[in-house]
């Protein structure tokens, strides 16, 4: 109990540390209670308990001021017959954009850090999973009105050290067809229940 403590006064810290650019300077028990956690796309008697392919998501396109609503930012392959696009989004130089990277980075990227937390990974490698598992091998999907569609998947959170599940959370993303194969990511965000 008191080892838990200590990691744990440690792991805040270094919380603390990284969000003041300060964390080269940490203790190395926070490094290391960081380091035992990470999120997977699949459930327990799937998922082998080891640390395997808990690398970074791959890189997102730069979404500047300047830059385009209809900029890439990263696509979602799912089945042969559909993927999901996310765009920079918008409108564009808006305070409250409602769609795309933006509206996520905006509305959603606290919802992420907070599942991010202890997992030794930021907050959109943690909504890159989410996003990627959703296009994959979502749990459920439906209607979300206004010709949007609502896909909904499962992501559980391992520790690396011990291979015990630690939480679960359910993510959303609402998107909607945009022609031929290809569907527009308007949000994704961790939920209480599915679609």
């Amino acid at each position: 109990m008191q080892r838990t403590k200590k990691v744990l006064a440690a792991f805040l810290m270094a919380l603390f540390l990284t969000s003041t650019g300060a964390l080269h300077n940490a203790a190395p028990e926070a490094m290391a209670a960081e380091e035992e956690l990470y999120w997977s796309a699949n459930p327990p008697d799937v998922e082998a308990n080891t640390t395997e392919g808990t690398a970074a998501a791959p890189p997102w396109g730069a979404c500047g001021t300047n830059s385009d609503e209809y900029k890439h930012v990263r696509t979602f392959a799912g089945t042969a017959r559909r993927v999901w696009v996310l765009y920079c989004g918008g409108p564009k130089y808006s305070s409250t954009p409602t769609w795309g990277y933006r509206h996520i980075l905006w509305r959603h990227r606290g919802d992420f850090e907070r599942m991010a937390v202890g997992t030794d990974q930021n907050w959109r490698d943690v909504a890159d999973i989410a996003m990627d598992a959703i296009a994959k091998d979502p749990d459920a999907w439906g209607d979300a009105g206004d010709g949007k569609d609502c896909r909904s998947r499962v992501i559980y959170l391992y520790n690396r050290k011990t291979g015990q599940l630690v939480r679960t959370q359910i993510v959303v993303q609402i998107s909607t067809y945009q022609g031929g194969k290809s569907n527009r990511i308007i949000t994704s965000y961790p939920r209480g229940y599915q679609c």
